[in-house]
């Protein structure tokens, strides 16, 4: 059985919020990322169609599970997409957090309130198309016969 690490996830997270400065580095960075990646694999458990939750083994940051190579970019950018979403979540609530993310010309060009506003606009425009991918994934790899239409 082939293993599935914990990094390819991680990477495809990064190279969402590369207009950023992740800022931590190595151990502690994998640490935070991997509780990003498992809330967003609580929320796609229920549809997808590989068992990410029972197979990891946080020790080693792998899954011990084989994913077809057709399956795995689809499902490494829709838990990406969730990690996204779990990195979003904080930055509503806390604006000195804002600051540290933005530069000082973007925070000053927008009043407190309006830049908590465009924040939880890109929040909910996250959060919606994770929830989008994962309803896309269901139709097309769920089994459509358990509807009892």
């Amino acid at each position: 059985m082939m293993s599935v690490s914990y990094d390819v996830f991680a990477e495809a997270f990064l190279n969402k919020v590369v207009d950023y400065d992740f800022p931590l580095k190595d151990y502690t960075r994998n640490g935070v990322i991997d509780g990003y990646m498992r809330r967003a694999i609580s929320a796609f458990k229920n549809v997808c169609k590989y068992d990410l939750s029972t197979t990891r083994d946080d020790a080693i940051r792998t899954f011990d599970i084989d994913i077809s190579d057709e399956d795995m970019d689809e499902i490494v950018d829709i838990v990406s997409e969730g990690m996204l979403v779990q990195w979003m979540k904080p930055y509503m609530y806390q604006q000195e957090n804002l600051q540290n993310i933005l530069n000082t010309k973007d925070f000053s060009s927008y009043s407190p309130a309006e830049l908590l506003y465009r924040v939880r606009e890109a929040y909910e425009m996250a959060k919606k198309d994770f929830t989008n991918m994962i309803r896309d994934y269901s139709y097309n790899h769920g089994d459509l016969t358990v509807l009892h239409i």
